[in-house]
């Protein structure tokens, strides 16, 4: 969690299967990713770590390039999305989509729906490419 401290417990992230298609399933992404980097770990646990020896836990900054990277290479205009755009975007998808405020407040780890309705609820813009995206994910 962002907000999260030192001495607390951290919250459970579940990752679950995405039956319509294997190519994007989260699970077996991450079970993929542990399976290719088993050898380089050595002691690490943290999740993400540097594909360059001495393949040590990379830092917020690091992970922030990879997701601008992964952005950009979607076509996203990273001048105007940031990675930090994800979270505006996927709690105002799924509270459009009624999606419970607690349950999202509580995946965010908010304390306050203020938060929500100040920072993170955002206007759901309908893409000329919903079209693609759904037919990809469908």
């Amino acid at each position: 969690m962002k907000t999260s401290k030192p001495g607390t417990c951290a919250t459970v992230i579940k990752v679950h299967k995405y039956e319509p298609d294997a190519d994007i399933c989260p699970l077996l992404t991450l079970r993929e990713y542990l399976n290719q980097t088993q050898g380089l770990r050595g002691n690490e646990e943290k999740l993400f770590i540097s594909y360059q020896k001495p393949h040590k836990a990379v830092s917020r900054d690091t992970i922030s390039r990879w997701a601008k990277a992964v952005l950009e290479a979607a076509g996203i205009d990273t001048k105007v999305y940031s990675s930090h755009s994800t979270r505006a975007a996927s709690t105002s998808k799924a509270f459009s989509k009624a999606v419970p405020l607690d349950v999202l407040m509580k995946a965010a780890g908010w304390q306050s729906e203020n938060t929500f309705q100040k920072f993170y609820k955002k206007p759901i813009v309908q893409s000329k490419d919903d079209s693609l995206i759904t037919a990809i994910l469908s």
